[in-house]
């Protein structure tokens, strides 16, 4: 069994640095960074960084072709004018005042632009039951689906429909279990479940075409769920769903998921008075492989850290030591690994409590 303490430095260092794996529990550092110049076409109004003029003018020429696509797509949903903020650094996000893309990002910018403008024109479709929890692995989907018709010919794509036969494989894809977006994507991935999504409305395209679609959206005002919305949509819920459930189940056949890693971590605390001791007994069972690496996320009275450590057996045991906190501090903590085989986390699952 190994037994692993990060040093007060290594602990600040992660404490501040940016992480682009937010289902994974990180912390993102979203920089504050001023804009030195302005640009705009009949719908897009982009601002930028010193020195990123080029890439602004290059972004603006395709961006009003999104938009016009998209808009149409929506039947007219997107609001007139979109505001753009590049920037150097960071991740893109979406903001009250508009869209954050960050140059990091750049070859996958008209991608990213068209999700958000996917979430827009969904809302612009449907209005504020548009953001219901219950409604959020579809409308996750349906920008996924839209984001992927702009992303790169070249380079790595996200494996939507292999992470949706994992989630299948979980028992992860019933739409009650979905509604709950929150447990569900704390459970399995933010990416996990967003394929999920994806591959029900690829599903629903690839079965009623765009209209489908549409239709769904129209629905969507008079209810608070998904299936509620294809039934009113003329499209039969459980007919979608298990023709959907089908075509998981091919594609699950197609891959060997019996040698998934199983992490687990569970927390011990020693001493006694008015301080605690903190241990994170973590034991991981790895069939893909004998050497890799494992991460333990954790927070401490609202303060969070990332650490990874290395691992040097199939079936790995270790004690990472946490520090010592007052009695009432509240601790939450993950682990995980980096699984090969379905190409995302396999975690233990945020747990917390109260020191007593």
């Amino acid at each position: 069994m190994a037994s692993i303490r990060p040093s007060v430095a290594a602990l600040a260092l992660t404490s501040a640095l940016v992480f682009t794996d937010s289902s994974f529990g990180a912390p993102i550092l979203l920089l504050q960074q001023a804009a030195s110049g302005q640009l705009r076409s009949e719908h897009v109004e982009v601002a930028y960084p010193e020195g990123a003029e080029d890439v602004a003018r290059g972004f603006l020429d395709s961006a009003e072709e999104v938009y016009a696509d998209i808009d149409s797509l929506f039947g007219g949903a997107l609001p007139a004018s979109i505001n753009v903020n590049l920037v150097k650094t960071g991740l893109s996000r979406s903001t009250p005042g508009g869209l954050v893309l960050s140059l990091e990002q750049e070859g996958y910018a008209e991608a990213i632009f068209a999700r958000e403008l996917a979430h827009l024109a969904g809302r612009g479709s449907v209005g504020p039951l548009y953001d219901a929890e219950a409604y959020q692995v579809f409308r996750e989907g349906l920008a996924a689906w839209v984001g992927a018709r702009y992303e790169p010919s070249l380079g790595s794509h996200e494996p939507r429909w292999l992470w949706g036969a994992y989630a299948y494989m979980e028992e992860a894809t019933y739409f009650e279990y979905l509604e709950i977006y929150s447990r569900a994507s704390e459970e399995l991935g933010k990416d996990v479940i967003d394929a999920v999504g994806y591959t029900l409305v690829d599903h629903l395209v690839d079965r009623h075409g765009w209209r489908g679609v549409t239709s769904v959206l129209e629905t969507m005002v008079d209810n608070v769920e998904i299936c509620g919305a294809l039934d009113d949509a003329g499209l039969d819920c459980l007919d979608l769903w298990e023709s959907w459930q089908a075509k998981l189940e091919s594609e699950a056949a197609n891959h060997d998921f019996a040698h998934l890693p199983k992490v687990f971590a569970d927390l011990e605390v020693e001493g006694e008075g008015e301080t605690r001791s903190l241990i994170l007994r973590v034991f991981i069972r790895n069939p893909e492989t004998s050497s890799y690496l494992f991460f333990v996320s954790y927070e401490i009275d609202g303060e969070r850290f990332e650490e990874s450590y290395p691992a040097d057996s199939v079936e790995f045991e270790a004690l990472v030591a946490l520090g010592d906190v007052s009695l009432g501090t509240k601790v939450l903590w993950e682990a995980a690994v980096w699984s090969r085989t379905v190409q995302t986390w396999r975690k233990s699952g945020w747990q917390d409590r109260i020191i007593r």
